[in-house]
């Protein structure tokens, strides 16, 4: 892998791969990597508009010509994969390519769909070729996963006993929107909610356990709002969240698995929430997310008006890139009452700004840890060498101190009061 580059940019020309882009100019660890997409012109005019250095070769890989995926994956350590919507645009033959040639894989995947197709096919091959699989490393679901891990993590820690069971983790999220940001968000975004309108199961409360190797306890169910003791307020449902569910229950349904000694417990339950001024609005914004998704589920006028609202390659305005803001709190419940929260921020957009550093990061752990001379880890963790996992099994701590150190995000944690001495107002 000496000549390969450390990563590859599939997607470079679309508005979130741009991002990327601009994120790995400046990157203090300057490491070797490519932009590749299935035009060269369309290369070469984000080579000239990013003022890539000439050093940042063009690949030209089309998801419709399996040799060009492999030329493409061959010449990457990890390849990151943001040609969206992803089931439509075949990341699955992306994956194979990657097996076929020797790569990792990431992408920003938030469609259940996607994932389970690239679970069913390639698990057991990656973790025979010691290879790491991830989709999902993006808003859609690392912030979730990953704070949800170190706060179970944490309540562990403060155990004399080990193996102490996590019954609860509560995942509060705020996410500002300024009007003078633009549009909120890029026409890659919505073409992906409207291709997951096409499988009601993608967006349905149904299967919590979708991505999961054994069986939830707790089956996923409608709940328009849940309070969440940790910031005293009440958090709305999201229609993402349920992608989200279901990619932290694979994590624990890993960990399970394997017997793990950083699993969750089988009684583990997860919780998500949009935090809201007052539970009033937060059923309001529940419910018209809900029908929101019925219209495109169910009518199809709605999802051929939804494809004309925002232009190809467009997104939010410099503004909303800048001037917004991402915080997560995750409370894990010990089943003795023993509580820990994981609380991440970072200043710009959730989903464009903070994902791009994101995904890169991401990357850029796998390739770390996942390759140092003769196969062997450069870290102490993570357990898993390979597979398709989840953001926070390929290699937590050290993800969340590269986020910190390069991404600019703040992640903290830390004991929360025990189960009692906070109540509801």
């Amino acid at each position: 892998m000496s000549n390969r580059y450390d990563l590859v940019i599939f997607g470079a020309t679309g508005f979130t791969g741009k991002l990327v882009c601009k994120y790995l100019l400046d990157h203090p660890e300057a490491p070797s990597w490519a932009i590749a997409g299935r035009s060269e012109a369309r290369l070469h005019e984000t080579q000239t508009e990013l003022s890539l250095p000439s050093s940042v070769a063009h690949i030209v890989a089309d998801t419709s010509d399996r040799s060009s995926l492999v030329r493409m994956a061959a010449s990457a350590r990890v390849v990151l994969n943001l040609v969206g919507p992803y089931r439509p645009f075949n990341a699955i033959d992306v994956v194979s390519a990657c097996m076929q040639a020797g790569s990792h894989y990431v992408d920003l995947s938030g469609e259940t769909g996607s994932n389970a197709d690239i679970i069913d096919s390639f698990h057991r091959k990656a973790l025979e070729k010691k290879l790491i699989v991830a989709s999902s490393v993006g808003f859609d679901s690392l912030p979730f996963d990953l704070t949800t891990f170190l706060a179970v993590q944490k309540v562990k820690q403060l155990q004399v006993d080990p193996n102490v069971q996590v019954d609860l983790a509560e995942c509060a999220f705020y996410l500002p929107y300024d009007p003078a940001s633009g549009l909120p968000i890029s026409a890659g975004t919505l073409a992906s909610a409207i291709s997951l309108s096409s499988e009601k199961q993608q967006l349905s409360t149904a299967r919590g356990d979708w991505l999961s190797p054994i069986s939830i306890p707790d089956p996923l169910t409608f709940k328009a709002v849940h309070w969440f003791p940790q910031c005293q307020k009440w958090g709305a449902h999201a229609p993402f969240s349920i992608h989200n569910i279901r990619l932290v229950n694979r994590t624990w349904g890993l960990l399970q698995q394997t017997r793990s000694p950083q699993a969750y417990g089988s009684s583990f339950s997860y919780k998500e929430g949009w935090i809201v001024p007052n539970k009033f609005i937060g059923i309001l914004i529940a419910y018209i997310g809900s029908f929101t998704v019925w219209l495109l589920m169910n009518v199809q006028i709605a999802r051929a008006m939804a494809k004309r609202i925002i232009p190809a390659n467009s997104g939010p305005n410099e503004r909303g890139l800048t001037h917004s803001q991402l915080r997560v709190e995750t409370l894990a419940t010990g089943k003795d009452g023993t509580r820990a929260i994981c609380t991440m921020t970072a200043n710009g957009n959730p989903f464009y700004t903070l994902t791009a550093r994101m995904i890169v990061e991401a990357a850029l752990t796998i390739a770390e840890i996942h390759h140092a001379p003769g196969g062997e880890s450069t870290a102490s963790e993570p357990e898993f060498r390979g597979g398709v996992l989840t953001p926070a099994l390929i290699g937590a701590q050290r993800l969340a101190e590269r986020l910190v150190k390069f991404g600019r995000f703040d992640i903290k944690v830390e004991r929360f009061p025990s189960k009692g001495s906070v109540t509801k107002g």
